[in-house]
């Protein structure tokens, strides 16, 4: 048994990257483009990582492949039209949070840009001129869409609503979970703190199911007194998640502080769109005569039945 716990971490080792590898880009007064990309020696048994292009790049000479002083060094030249690389991104799939990254060097006559990318922030940006606002826009749109497609998040924003008993509750606890996956999704993306993606997924679909059951509950609970208390306590866990989602997209390499402020203003946007739309529609068929809370049983069932399947699903995906 021990033998096969050893080999598991083995292979996990050698599942990615782990020296620094580096690029460097070089582009020419005839908008060809020299990449020389140099991958450690030590790294031999995984594969490359993925260096994304702009779709208009073409690979204009074969690859050439030596080893110089403990590097693997790779060598092509690339022709990406007249603009050549100005302006564009350059993405860098397949590291991972223990990587130490990739270093990236891009000239163009006198201008220079350097950037460490790592799984955090895994793209650069080729711009003399950074544009805050369109940065500001973009990530705020992403954390609008990330919170309003992620259904378990949704789910557990409902049962918070559910159980709220009245305004003045509610605004405490939606506060309070807003605090809490606040500072679990900044340490997450700093890299103060790491927590496995899958045991975070499978503890925020616990998480759902422990406020359905709550909401089956008709008497006083320490949840239903004590309600910011545990919208706090498990929105530590929900920041998590939302610093894994963040992670995949990738933040900037120069504007991380900016990036990150922008999408956990476009989750708390996107939470307050929510929150107003259920209201809306509990406030309509209230006035339309229908008891709501009788109907509360049934969601609590429907969203636990769900939130169960998720939790053993993503158990079983460890």
């Amino acid at each position: 048994m021990r033998i096969l716990i050893f080999l598991f971490f083995a292979f996990s080792l050698y599942a990615h990257q782990s020296g620094l590898s580096f690029l460097e880009l070089e582009e020419q007064s005839d908008h060809n483009v020299n990449v020389t990309y140099k991958k450690p020696l030590s790294d031999t048994r995984v594969s490359d990582i993925r260096i994304e292009y702009p779709q208009n790049c073409l690979s204009t000479s074969k690859q050439s492949v030596k080893i110089i002083n403990g590097f693997i060094i790779k060598k092509y030249t690339l022709y990406c039209g007249q603009k050549g690389l100005s302006g564009s991104r350059i993405w860098v799939k397949g590291l991972v949070y223990s990587d130490r990254g990739i270093l990236i060097r891009y000239q163009k006559g006198d201008f220079v840009k350097k950037a460490v990318l790592r799984d955090t922030s895994p793209f650069i940006s080729l711009d003399k001129k950074q544009n805050y606002f369109e940065l500001v826009k973009e990530y705020v749109e992403l954390g609008i869409f990330h919170i309003l497609s992620g259904y378990d998040h949704l789910m557990f924003v409902t049962l918070l609503f559910l159980l709220s008993r009245n305004l003045k509750s509610l605004l405490f606890t939606i506060s309070a979970f807003t605090l809490s996956h606040s500072i679990t999704l900044t340490c997450g993306i700093l890299g103060i703190v790491y927590m496995p993606p899958p045991f975070i997924e499978s503890m925020i679909a616990l998480s759902i199911i422990f406020l359905a059951k709550e909401l089956l509950i008709e008497g006083e609970t320490f949840t239903k007194r004590h309600l910011g208390v545990v919208a706090f306590s498990f929105g530590l866990l929900h920041g998590f998640g939302f610093s894994s989602a963040l992670r995949d997209i990738g933040l900037p390499q120069d504007e991380i502080p900016l990036s990150l402020f922008s999408f956990n203003v476009g989750i708390e946007l996107g939470q307050i769109l929510f929150i107003l739309c259920v209201s809306i529609i509990v406030v309509i068929f209230t006035r339309l005569g229908v008891n709501v809370k009788q109907y509360y049983k049934h969601m609590a069932y429907f969203v636990g039945v769900i939130a169960s399947f998720w939790f053993i699903q993503r158990v079983f995906s460890f």
